[in-house]
């Protein structure tokens, strides 16, 4: 190689770039006229950190990875120039290595794509919500997602919550983690999961119907409990939530309220940059994992209060401490009500109305006989009159 190079400009190539010398072999094997195996930095720069003149003078180089060695790719090719680059994975079968070799792709193709080094998504899964009035209009729910409920106190967040998690239990099978923070899980929680899994009065239940209720229970849920004199901050909150979904197969993470995680937040950050953050954390957990997260939120009393009685509606943007519930969310509900009267469901943003429907508002009457929510009427025009009288 060294004979080649010598000052004589840019060698045609690729100069192929392997990890090993059992890939470097196989490389020469397959017809590859210029190999070098990288395994040792000092192949490819010398001591002050220049590329070798030996191996700068090729016009382009191929680098050649088994599964995995994806940051040494990257190293690699930032080190000889990534716009000189093509990269690809080493097959089982080195019988197929000189088109795999052939087949090699730009650098940064999972970042700069063109179409063809998009994946094709297949099939796009919506899912019912299990209210079949909301069904019924078209709601559906696309996995991942990330799902802010934004409500005062004692609008009916948990309530509707707790419904919906049972819901996408009995529809989809669909395990939940649900966090015990402002409640504890026995007597409130499972009495309430209770009523939806069994359909009637407590004093109408019988003790097989608690049992076949709390065996279905012991199949579908999981809860996140904080822990004694420990800080449940966002890194124990995701490591959590990522163990719940590891070992005990959640699929659902309903985090309620989110104004009870011990948030830390940096002296060199303000609240709302934060929650951005926060935000985009769990955004992030639902898209690795493929989950429906769920996050239950205030918004601030001030202001709030006065538009709600002149009959404004409550939306997204409405959430305490940053515009990231509304920009974020995949799929956002909004939940207030009047005194003495109904309560207010307004599905403020379904993210691709193609499969999850239009935005709704929706009347809800609450049922004590089971803690639960059926919708009475829906429409924005037909319920708005009624608010704003």
């Amino acid at each position: 190689m060294n004979e080649v190079a010598r000052g004589f400009g840019y060698i045609p190539g690729p100069l192929v770039v392997t990890i090993g010398e059992r890939l470097e072999f196989e490389c020469r094997k397959a017809g590859c006229k210029h190999v070098l195996d990288a395994t040792y930095p000092s192949s490819l720069v010398t001591r002050d950190g220049k590329v070798r003149h030996e191996v700068d003078a090729f016009e382009s180089f191929t680098i050649l990875i088994p599964e995995g060695g994806e940051n040494i790719r990257d190293r690699i090719a930032i080190t000889l120039g990534d716009e000189r680059c093509s990269w690809a994975y080493a097959p089982d079968d080195m019988d197929g290595l000189a088109l795999m070799l052939g087949a090699a792709r730009k650098m940064w193709n999972d970042e700069i794509a063109t179409i063809d080094d998009v994946p094709e998504p297949g099939p796009i899964e919506a899912y019912k919500s299990g209210f079949p009035e909301l069904d019924e209009h078209g709601f559906r729910i696309v996995l991942p997602a990330f799902m802010p409920i934004i409500g005062h106190y004692g609008a009916g967040k948990s309530i509707l919550l707790r419904q919906l998690l049972i819901n996408l239990w009995r529809q989809h099978k669909w395990k939940f983690l649900l966090t015990s923070f402002e409640e504890r899980v026995k007597p409130r929680y499972i009495r309430d999961l209770r009523r939806h899994l069994i359909g009637t009065t407590v004093e109408n239940w019988t003790d097989q119907d608690v049992e076949r209720a709390d065996g279905e229970l012991r199949q579908c849920a999981v809860f996140l409990r904080r822990k004694r004199n420990t800080v449940l901050d966002l890194e124990r909150l995701l490591n959590r939530i990522e163990f719940a979904v590891r070992v005990h197969g959640v699929k659902v993470v309903a985090i309620d309220p989110v104004n009870e995680i011990d948030h830390q937040i940096p002296k060199n950050e303000n609240k709302t940059d934060y929650m951005g953050r926060f935000i985009m954390r769990l955004k992030a957990l639902a898209d690795d994992y493929n989950l429906l997260m769920i996050c239950c939120a205030h918004p601030p009393k001030e202001g709030t209060e006065k538009r709600l009685s002149r009959g404004g509606l409550l939306t997204l943007n409405d959430g305490a401490d940053t515009a990231h519930w509304g920009n974020k969310a995949d799929i956002g509900f909004c939940m207030w009500r009047k005194p003495d009267g109904p309560t207010y469901l307004n599905g403020d943003k379904l993210k691709d109305h193609e499969t999850m429907g239009k935005p709704f508002l929706a009347e809800l009457l609450y049922d004590p006989r089971v803690n639960g929510f059926s919708v009475n009427r829906m429409g924005y025009d037909m319920i708005l009159g009624g608010i704003t009288t």
